[in-house]
């Protein structure tokens, strides 16, 4: 299981590229989501949660797991 989690820096795109396309389970500081990887950039990640698109900012994610 590839986990990715909140370091000094944050989490970053690099460390969330093996993860495109998969299910993950995404945790913020405010709520879980579980959802799609489909993009991440420099500053932010996108996710689709059932029919909506999610947009993070990668300083407000901490820790993200592929959904078994």
């Amino acid at each position: 299981m590839t986990v990715v989690t909140l370091g000094a820096p944050g989490v970053s795109n690099r460390a969330l590229r093996p993860l495109l396309g998969a299910g993950v389970i995404v945790r913020t500081f405010a709520a879980t989501w579980r959802g799609t990887l489909l993009s991440c950039v420099k500053d932010s990640a996108w996710f689709v949660v059932d029919d909506s698109d999610v947009v993070l900012h990668l300083d407000e994610i901490i820790s993200v797991h592929r959904d078994r």
